[in-house]
């Protein structure tokens, strides 16, 4: 609802039009997970019908990468932009991992912020009951827990088996016992499958390389874990169901309070371990897009353990305009030394 408000608010104040904005998200070089959840083309409808539609993934990747997709051609200290990005922080901040009371309390200010900011611009906004539940969110955590850990996502992806069963099925004569019966057999099949319970650590095309011959850095990291003279080396891996691929970005360390980031180059598998070989870059944080530039004036390298990062989740980072942009999944809570 908030992104067709202020959608609509920029489309008419002319900053771009609706077939700019939709050219823009069809165009757009998604990376890895984003190609999965890449958001749809608005339609013209949404003028009027008050939302851009859409499921919740869908939504959410639109909303961060809003920034990459139009900050050119909107102004600094616009007020619907400004709505939006408070919005893109609240909801980093929903699906942050950990919380400290510093955290907690930030949480609370940007809630607040959001809600002055959306009545600043839009005083005349009838205000949905998710407005009044996110003013909640703080007091959830200190009682629940990272509220990731509760959310329905899940459960929406369990029940979209049942949806399809419903729609397949085309008989609704006792379908909760038809429900329940292909539910059955689904599961039966699924558990006598030897590859359901899959390992921790999974990877694909796997190749065996020299130690001798690998960056200096690396050599040293993976003489303290074992003596043999050949690793496994991967262009991907999965860990927890946490796809890693090289190209992609981790969160490794701190400068100024905020995080600093590196590029995968290369996998390591060394003793049940995975490893990561990366290239260091620089990072300013850009506060009109919410997000990350970031530059490497060196070629330098360090090697990083999963247990190491500031977050497990990896990050794609695009070219746009000549700048390298990285943007935010979920809040990070930095870990100072």
């Amino acid at each position: 609802m908030e992104l067709s408000l202020c959608i609509k608010e920029m489309i008419r104040l002319k900053y771009f039009t609706l077939e700019y904005l939709n050219n823009k998200i069809t165009s757009f070089p998604y990376q890895h997970t984003d190609k999965v959840d890449r958001p749809q083309p608005l339609p013209k409808t949404f003028l009027s019908r008050g939302t851009i539609g859409g499921n919740g993934h869908e939504n959410a990747t639109l909303l961060r990468l809003f920034p990459l997709l139009v900050s050119s051609v909107v102004p600094e200290g616009d007020k619907a932009w400004a709505v939006l990005m408070e919005l893109k922080e609240v909801v980093e901040l929903a699906l942050c991992p950990s919380f400290t009371d510093e955290t907690l309390d930030y949480f609370e200010c940007k809630i607040s912020d959001h809600r002055q900011a959306l009545l600043e611009v839009f005083p005349e906004v009838r205000l949905r009951p998710k407005h009044h539940f996110v003013e909640h969110y703080p007091a959830l955590v200190k009682c629940f827990g990272p509220l990731l850990h509760v959310w329905t996502m899940r459960f929406e992806a369990k029940h979209r088996f049942f949806k399809r069963v419903v729609h397949d099925a085309q008989n609704f004569k006792n379908i909760l016992k038809t429900m329940a019966i292909r539910h059955q057999h689904m599961m039966a099949y699924h558990l006598a499958a030897p590859s359901f319970f899959r390992p921790k650590t999974q990877a694909s095309s796997i190749e065996s390389v020299l130690v001798s011959a690998l960056p200096e850095v690396a050599q040293v990291h993976i003489r303290e874990q074992t003596t043999s003279d050949t690793i496994y080396k991967t262009s991907n891996v999965t860990v927890d169901g946490t796809d890693y691929v090289c190209g992609m970005f981790l969160s490794v360390g701190v400068s100024g309070g905020l995080s600093t980031f590196c590029k995968i180059e290369q996998i390591f598998l060394v003793n049940h371990n995975v490893s990561f070989l990366c290239c260091d870059y620089d990072s300013w944080y850009v506060e009109h897009l919410r997000s990350y530039e970031l530059t490497t004036a060196n070629t330098s390298l360090s090697i990083h353990l999963q247990s190491g990062l500031n977050d497990t989740v990896p990050l794609p980072a695009y070219k746009i305009g000549g700048s390298l942009l990285l943007t935010l999944k979920r809040f990070i809570q930095v870990r100072q030394n």
